[in-house]
């Protein structure tokens, strides 16, 4: 039975209905770890400055250099801090694009039962701060 990441176990971060696959039970862990590195801004981390997302208010850049940057960046930091998840690809819905809210879509390969699986999340980052994973089974 999957019982979580280690970082899950030591603080009780994977909430495991009765029922729940194992096969469920990793897609949530690796949607929690997602949502805490599109949580966290980049360089906000103690202890990595490369973990969390890139800042998504740079004057500097352009909307078309803010889009790369942010699946360029996420797309690094993924594959550095969510092994489980690789050939990862990261992309930003830009037909969905509005004020103070972005769509991300993450694209990978798990290995599930001793098989490499396709898998899709989504994230969306809310106006409010708050960042909402989920697989996304389109």
């Amino acid at each position: 039975m999957y019982k979580g990441s280690l970082f899950e176990r030591l603080h009780s971060g994977l909430k495991i209905n009765a029922g729940t696959s194992d096969e469920d039970a990793l897609y949530q862990s690796v949607a929690n770890n997602l949502s805490r590195i599109f949580s966290t801004n980049a360089g906000s981390a103690e202890t990595v400055e490369d973990y969390g997302r890139p800042d998504l208010n740079n004057a500097q850049m352009s909307m078309k250099d803010s889009i790369e940057s942010i699946e360029i960046n996420s797309e690094i930091c993924i594959r550095k801090y969510e092994p489980r998840l690789y050939k990862t690809r990261v992309a930003v819905s830009k037909d969905q694009l509005s004020v103070n809210q972005i769509n991300v879509h993450i694209e990978g390969f798990m290995q599930i039962n001793g098989k490499n699986q396709k898998i899709h999340y989504r994230a969306d980052l809310l106006s409010n701060g708050k960042v909402k994973v989920y697989k996304d089974d389109n």
